[in-house]
């Protein structure tokens, strides 16, 4: 009967002991200083997607207008690729880095916005698919990179 006892103390014992173990190791927790993220870094997160699913999540929920408004867009820049992140078309240079940013959005009225994003050209078309416009846009963009 003793034995059993001092077998149900020493399990208790090793039990409180134990846990007193955890309790300061999670004390002993190292903090890390994360630098802030540099344009670079900003630019890359504004144009890359974690995996091909985000991808072509993004392709699926366009609107027929946004997906003529992506061929045609594909067709003026030729050389450039194009992502789609939030509804939004961002045309990459040969480094992958974001020259510039257009934007369609569905209306009655035709309007055709210019304004600056993250020291980005920013192109809004609402109502208005045209060619000629956006090779009127490319001949800006990269007259402004040379």
């Amino acid at each position: 009967m003793s034995a059993f006892i001092c077998f149900i103390l020493g399990f208790l014992l090793g039990y409180a002991i134990r846990s007193l173990k955890k309790e300061k190791t999670v004390n002993n927790v190292v903090r890390r200083y994360s630098a802030p993220m540099t344009y670079q870094q900003k630019l890359h997160l504004k144009t890359h997607h974690q995996n091909d699913s985000d991808r072509i999540r993004e392709l699926n929920e366009l609107s027929r207008n946004q997906s003529v408004f992506l061929r045609l867009l594909k067709q003026t820049f030729i050389n450039h690729e194009i992502a789609i992140k939030q509804k939004r078309f961002i045309i990459l240079d040969r480094d992958y880095l974001p020259c510039a940013i257009f934007e369609y959005r569905d209306g009655t009225q035709a309007i055709k916005l210019m304004d600056h994003e993250d020291g980005l050209p920013l192109y809004l078309y609402k109502g208005l698919i045209s060619s000629d416009e956006l090779k009127q846009d490319y001949l800006n963009i990269i007259s402004g990179q040379e």
